[in-house]
């Protein structure tokens, strides 16, 4: 009763006291940013790469064409393997590679009246008058036999047999460059603008032996 009453009007044996309740909650920890590629660092990034193609665009191109590499081509030396080499008195070999003439010459008396030892003989394709790139043509009939040198430009004619002027403007015969042959057989063929000039009516006296160690002898008037 006493209970009751205490619980209805508040008087009498006081009430426990309520326990405290221990809740385990765990410690919130802030959630890892993510990472976020926004709208200005891609804005950015397409702008700098941009800017750097172009910038490759316009410096490299330069660089490359100015940039110094081992010479494999015209205007330095070139291999001629021997499988590449005309036969003796056989119709010239062009070595696109050096922008030459192969010749293989017979030895004794050239059709235009030249003594040689025969031999190999590279000749410059460029014609000495204005630099026309001049073809072996050998169905080409000229002065009672066919096989000639001749210039598409003006007409300018050299003989099979050493590339010596016999008609036309040109000022000089076609110029040679030096060969040597090496132990194997193969040949070094040395190219380029220096040689310009050295075209003479003696080219069938400068071609080479076939011979390892041999070289094209200076040029002679």
């Amino acid at each position: 009763m006493e209970t009751d009453a205490a619980k209805a009007g508040g008087v009498g044996t006081p009430a426990s006291p309520a326990r405290a309740l221990a809740v385990d909650t765990p410690i919130a920890k802030p959630v890892p940013k993510r990472s976020v590629l926004t709208r200005r660092l891609f804005l950015l990034g397409g702008f700098w790469s941009g800017l750097g193609l172009v910038v490759v665009a316009l410096v490299g191109s330069p660089l490359n064409f100015m940039w110094i590499r081992n010479l494999r081509g015209f205007g330095g030396p070139i291999a001629v393997t021997p499988d590449r080499i005309p036969e003796p008195g056989a119709d010239p070999k062009k070595i696109v590679e050096g922008k030459f003439w192969l010749i293989n010459l017979e030895a004794g008396t050239t059709p235009n009246g030249e003594e040689t030892a025969g031999g190999l003989l590279a000749l410059y394709q460029k014609c000495p008058h204005l630099g026309c790139t001049v073809p072996f043509n050998a169905g080409f009939d000229f002065q009672g036999r066919k096989g000639w040198f001749r210039c598409p430009c003006h007409n300018s004619t050299y003989t099979k047999e050493g590339g010596v002027l016999v008609f036309g403007p040109a000022p000089r015969p076609m110029d040679v460059f030096p060969i040597e042959v090496n132990e194997d057989g193969s040949l070094t063929v040395s190219t380029g603008r220096d040689f310009e000039g050295t075209g003479s009516p003696a080219n069938p006296t400068r071609a080479v032996l076939n011979e390892p160690g041999n070289t094209t002898p200076e040029a002679s008037a």
